[in-house]
């Protein structure tokens, strides 16, 4: 019963370590100058800046492709800080193989609340996307 015990245990152990992920280096990541940083109006008609403030990432080998997470941080910034309000965030991520040609597309609209009294608020958004090797990724904000 004992030996028994013991396998079961060591065939636990063991299997936990084939799935530890190996990490590698991230593939180049992109915004387009129009698409990293906008102007873009409130829920209450007000002008607001929207920009990216980092970007951090993880890359792993998956096959004949890497996995990508990637956390986004997006900086709202607005002068009138009087009122709550809610700005429109819509963003896309797009990996392509080494031709260019379109591999995986991602896109994620929310609203950022904008609490009174606030100029500056960030938000952090996470992703995983799929990119071929020798590929590379495009981000932008809309």
């Amino acid at each position: 019963m004992i030996k028994i015990f013991i396998i079961i245990l060591f065939l636990i152990f063991n299997s936990c370590t084939t799935f530890k992920k190996e990490i590698i280096e991230c593939p180049k990541i992109i915004s387009p100058k129009k698409a990293s940083e906008i102007a873009v109006y409130s829920e209450k008609n007000v002008p607001i800046y929207l920009g990216f403030r980092g970007v951090q990432k993880e890359c792993y080998k998956d096959g004949k492709n890497i996995q990508m997470e990637l956390s986004i941080n997006i900086r709202a910034i607005r002068n009138d800080t009087s009122k709550e309000d809610y700005v429109p965030v819509n963003i896309t991520i797009v990996s392509v193989d080494f031709d260019d040609n379109e591999f995986e597309r991602d896109e994620f609209n929310y609203s950022q609340f904008l609490l009174k009294g606030s100029k500056i608020v960030d938000r952090a958004t996470t992703f995983d996307i799929t990119v071929p090797i020798g590929g590379q990724v495009f981000v932008g904000i809309k």
